[in-house]
């Protein structure tokens, strides 16, 4: 695996927990009515999503299993406005952390 690749994981992994340090003490209620969380998870997405886009298509091909696309297109749903963003946050962290393990 390529030395960026690395390096682009760890941010992902670091914003997945992020996310997780935003929402572990609030409830779903309280979360959709602050927007503040929500604006701090969005802004955690979009970098998931460029970070998933910058990395090489061997590590995209290596891991199908993992959503690239999905996950890059979530990041221009959050950049774009594109239709509503549903701010039910995925769980990607442990995909992240075995890639580096």
């Amino acid at each position: 695996m390529k030395h960026n690749d690395i390096q682009l994981i760890k941010k992902i992994i670091a914003e997945c927990n992020d996310i997780i340090r935003y929402t572990s003490k609030i409830d779903e209620k309280m979360f959709l009515e602050n927007d503040i969380y929500q604006k701090a998870t969005a802004m955690s997405l979009l970098n998931i999503g460029e970070h998933a886009n910058s990395l090489t298509r061997e590590i995209w091909d290596d891991y199908q299993e993992i959503e690239w696309r999905k996950i890059v297109g979530l990041r221009n749903i959050v950049a774009h406005g594109y239709g509503e963003l549903d701010m039910e946050i995925p769980l990607l962290l442990s995909q992240f952390e075995n890639l580096i393990k």
